[in-house]
């Protein structure tokens, strides 16, 4: 951006000029940004307070708390937070955040189904990442391919686990940490769509929750398709009378895999740190196969 563009573009805290806009939510928008201190892009995620209710105002203080608790190379990362009144929309709260260059899983995933390694490979990623979080006593409840973004950057070398394609778990903005209430909230019907049947009856959500959307995400990396499509209600009641159907001839351990993510019962589904170490065998046999083959 050219210093006549930065001084024309909308400018927050003194700071940080605003670009292009990436995304937009219900109550919030992401936009591209400078960082005229640091000279780096960032990525904006700004809230307009003028009309919100006091429960948004409490999850924009909860999003920051929770990712102020989080430093993981899968999680985006948190880098300053601040508040601010812009000439036509009045007062706005923002979360500054690591600008991740590439697409969505689900950008990705629309062009075909992935290959058994590289879906093990995302998935380990991501359930490392999630790991950390739970260990922070803070769940996503909101694992979903659209917030999943894919770096579109190269590898790093030099390292036996290196991700072939590198990916980042997103907007924590339903997030729940030990000290807020974990109530359940279906906000879209993608959301509905990748909820666990906990969710979707309105109880408690836990770290099991976020293993049984994330089986789901990576089957439909493997598939093409969703799971349970179709409006909230109807994706909600499908989850409810049976579970998601899982070929066998998809790949036979990945298969295995899959169901105990998905299982009804929370309690009989792996933990995170173990569905990581599973899926970075899977990677590491697939990879093998398809070297000898």
């Amino acid at each position: 951006m050219t210093r006549a563009g930065r001084h024309a573009a909308p400018e927050l805290a003194h700071r940080y000029v605003l670009g292009e806009r990436l995304g937009e939510g219900g109550s919030a928008q992401v936009y591209r940004a400078v960082d005229t201190r640091l000279d780096r892009p960032v990525a904006i995620k700004l809230f307009r307070l003028a009309g919100a209710d006091p429960a948004q105002v409490r999850r924009y203080a909860q999003e920051a708390r929770v990712l102020a608790e989080l430093s993981h190379p899968s999680l985006v990362a948190l880098l300053d937070v601040g508040a601010d009144v812009t000439p036509g929309t009045g007062p706005v709260a923002f979360l500054v955040m690591e600008l991740v260059e590439g697409r969505t899983l689900r950008e990705l995933v629309a062009d075909g189904p992935l290959d058994a390694a590289t879906t093990a490979d995302i998935g380990h990623q991501l359930a490392q990442g999630l790991a950390h979080a739970h260990r922070a006593g803070v769940v996503h409840r909101d694992v979903k391919p659209s917030n999943v973004l894919v770096a579109d950057t190269t590898p790093a070398s030099g390292r036996r686990d290196a991700p072939t394609l590198p990916v980042v778990l997103a907007d924590f903005g339903i997030a729940a940490s030990d000290a807020a209430p974990r109530t359940s909230r279906t906000d879209d019907r993608a959301t509905a769509s990748y909820q666990s049947p906990e969710q979707a009856l309105g109880e408690q959500a836990g770290p099991a929750s976020d293993m049984y959307s994330l089986g789901l995400v990576l089957l439909e990396c493997l598939t093409g398709r969703r799971a349970y499509p179709g409006d909230p209600l109807t994706a909600s009641l499908a989850r409810l009378l049976h579970g998601p159907q899982i070929a066998d001839d998809l790949d036979r351990d990945f298969a295995a895999l899959l169901r105990a993510m998905t299982r009804t019962d929370p309690t009989q589904r792996p933990t995170m740190v173990a569905a990581a170490a599973e899926l970075r065998g899977l990677r590491r046999q697939r990879e093998r196969a398809l070297r000898v083959s």
